[in-house]
This record gives C-alpha cells, sequence and structure tokens, in this order.
C-alpha cells in the first residue's frame, strides 16, 4: 500500500502596508520641475503630482532642449520668479512648450527661431510623450470632463451638470493656500497664471497680431510697387 503525502493549502503572504510613506519616490530635480509647473500652469502641486508625469515630463524637455540649455532655462525661471516675469524669448518658448506639455501630454512644436537658437538636432515636431500623458493632461481638469476612450466619469454621470468652473480668484486661493502649508510665502498673482506675462489682464485684442508685426515683403506682388 503506497503512502501519499496530504495536499497543503497553499497560504498568500500579505505584506504590511505603511499608508503613510510616499508612493512615488521623485529625483530632486522632479520635484523642481514640479515647482515649476505650479508656476506656469495654475494648478496646486497636488494636481501635478497626481498626474504621475513629472519624471517624464522632466525627461522630454530636457531631451528637446538640451540638457545645458534647460538648467540656463531652469536658472532663469528662478530669477524671474521672483521677479515677476521672464523677457528672454526662447525661454518664454520652452515655458510655453512646458505648459502646453502639462496641459496636454504633448511636446509642442517649437517656434522655429526658438529652435534654431537652441541648435537643437532632433526634429522640432509635436508628439505625445506617452498614451499615459494623453489621459494625464491637465486640460481634461479644466472642465471636469475626461479624455475619450479613458477615465469614465461613471454610469448616469452624464445626466447631472457638470460644477461650475472656478473664477481665477478662487484657482489663487487655492494655490496660495497650497503655498502657506508648506511655509511659503504668498505669490505674486502674474507667477501663478497661465500663458506668458504679457498676456496677463490684458484683452486678447489689444496684442498686436501677425500682420502688425510682420514687415510687408517688398517683392510680393500685393506689395505697393512690388514685383508684378
Amino acid at each position: 500500500m503506497s503512502s501519499r503525502t496530504p495536499a497543503t493549502t497553499p497560504t498568500t503572504r500579505v505584506e504590511s502596508f505603511d499608508d503613510t510613506a510616499d508612493t512615488i519616490e521623485l529625483s530632486p530635480s522632479a520635484r523642481e520641475f514640479v515647482e515649476l509647473g505650479v508656476w506656469l500652469t495654475g494648478f496646486p502641486r497636488f494636481d501635478l503630482y497626481a498626474t504621475g508625469m513629472a519624471e517624464l515630463y522632466l525627461t522630454t524637455a530636457r531631451e528637446q532642449v538640451g540638457p545645458k540649455p534647460y538648467d540656463v532655462f531652469h536658472a532663469a525661471w528662478k530669477a524671474a520668479r521672483n521677479a515677476g516675469a521672464s523677457t528672454d524669448p526662447v525661454h518664454v518658448e520652452i515655458a510655453r512648450a512646458i505648459t502646453y506639455l502639462w496641459y496636454t501630454g504633448a511636446w509642442p512644436r517649437l517656434a522655429p527661431a526658438a529652435h534654431a537658437a537652441l541648435r537643437r538636432q532632433v526634429a522640432n515636431v509635436e508628439f505625445v510623450v506617452s498614451p499615459a500623458a494623453y489621459t494625464e493632461g491637465l486640460v481634461w481638469r479644466t472642465f471636469h470632463g475626461h479624455p475619450g476612450g479613458a477615465k469614465p466619469p461613471g454610469h448616469g454621470t452624464w445626466s447631472q451638470a457638470p460644477p461650475p468652473l472656478p473664477s481665477t480668484d478662487a484657482i489663487l486661493a487655492e494655490i496660495d493656500g497650497d503655498e502657506a502649508a508648506r511655509g511659503v510665502p504668498p505669490t505674486d498673482v502674474r507667477t501663478v497664471l497661465p500663458g506668458p506675462s504679457w498676456a496677463w489682464f490684458a484683452e486678447p485684442s489689444s496684442h498686436p497680431t501677425e500682420a502688425d508685426v510682420l514687415a510687408p515683403d517688398p517683392l510680393a506682388p500685393d506689395a505697393p510697387g512690388g514685383a508684378t
């Protein structure tokens, strides 16, 4: 009569869970990149960390701009944060691209003059940095929406009106509260609203258009004395 080894009941080891520990360990440079994002996007750092995209976005920006030009830009940003604005056109273009990256998950095509000044060999084309970046774009949060095919809000939510959009004062109050919780002095309003500094608190019609700033081509057929 043969003996059989009794079957044993499989067991599952459950690791202890520390709900006070950080779930994602970011590099110091990525944390500084988030601080830059707060300044550019108008979103508090909580929302930027929640995307999980900080490291990838920083890597993308450094690859597209170049490590040394990015470091120069970042140092200029720190100075501009204290002064209230930056006037270097290349730095403004980099800031615009990073803002676009946070909002859409895509790195945009840079202005040709800025791309030439950076002397980059990479193609100057727009691209989505990752599938996750598309779904984590801040643009969806600006109108309480969700990306098509991802992050559905739940059954029946389409029957309810979305909450009203926050006012500028409400956005600033949220950011100032976030800063105060970290012991940071209140920030000037111009340093937390998105967009280039010259666009803050000004009507769009008050800014020059392309036709206003570009001199007419003297060789154009329709120019006075131009070619016929």
